[in-house]
């Protein structure tokens, strides 16, 4: 399997602040399966909540997340940056959307750009935050799942924080957030989404274009 660390930084000076549209809310349950984004019927758990827009009027997306879930009666509550957990999260591309890795920690909120086609296939490579997942920018690929967590980046030396950007791909019109599980978390495809419980309520920005220059 094609497994690969893509994530790529830039200086928050040069980000698109202050050019969001207004945000939307969505509440997205334990039950919530990322690997079911575009399609009709979840084949575990239900369908992840999205936002859609219109392809190429997007530059990034920025996300804050609060609540609580739980995979599975008996195992400990966690938040959208999820927590530490036996193996961590190692689960295998499923149906066109790539799967996702995290070995030090699960339970996490995971995001998927798609386009306007239903997924199929073997999808893209698996990323890997092992280690990773206070980042400040990434450039998933459509079809590739990616750690979205509390949507914040913790600055170093200082209490705040930032929102963490997630550039839009070519050719993306939705947007999915949903929970990363498995029968076993640690190895296997996705699945046993349904003894899931909670929710997590995320505020989801578009940023569209605009004129800045690119970084130097």
């Amino acid at each position: 399997m094609l497994r690969a660390t893509l994530l790529t930084y830039a200086p928050l000076a040069v980000l698109i602040a202050g050019s969001a549209s207004a945000q939307t809310t969505l509440m997205v349950p334990a039950t919530a399966n990322i690997f079911a984004a575009g399609q009709s019927v979840a084949f575990s758990g239900t369908l992840p909540p999205m936002v859609t827009f219109v392809a190429g009027s997007v530059e990034a997306v920025t996300v804050v997340s609060i609540g609580k879930i739980t995979l599975g009666g008996g195992e400990p509550y966690s938040g959208p940056a999820g927590i530490a957990f036996p193996g961590g999260t190692d689960l295998t591309s499923f149906d066109g959307i790539s799967g996702i890795i995290a070995l030090d920690r699960g339970f996490f909120l995971t995001g998927v750009f798609l386009d306007d086609s239903v997924p199929a296939g073997s999808g893209p490579p698996i990323l890997n935050f092992t280690g990773a997942e206070n980042f400040m920018t990434l450039r998933p690929q459509l079809f590739q799942t990616f750690f979205v967590g509390d949507g914040l980046f913790a600055t170093g030396g200082t209490p705040e924080a930032a929102r963490k950007i997630f550039f839009v791909p070519e050719g993306a019109t939705r947007f999915f957030l949903g929970i990363s599980d498995g029968c076993v978390l640690a190895s296997g495809p996705p699945g046993c989404y349904d003894d899931n419980v909670g929710e997590f309520e995320a505020g989801v920005a578009l940023h569209p274009f605009t004129n800045q220059p690119a970084a130097k």
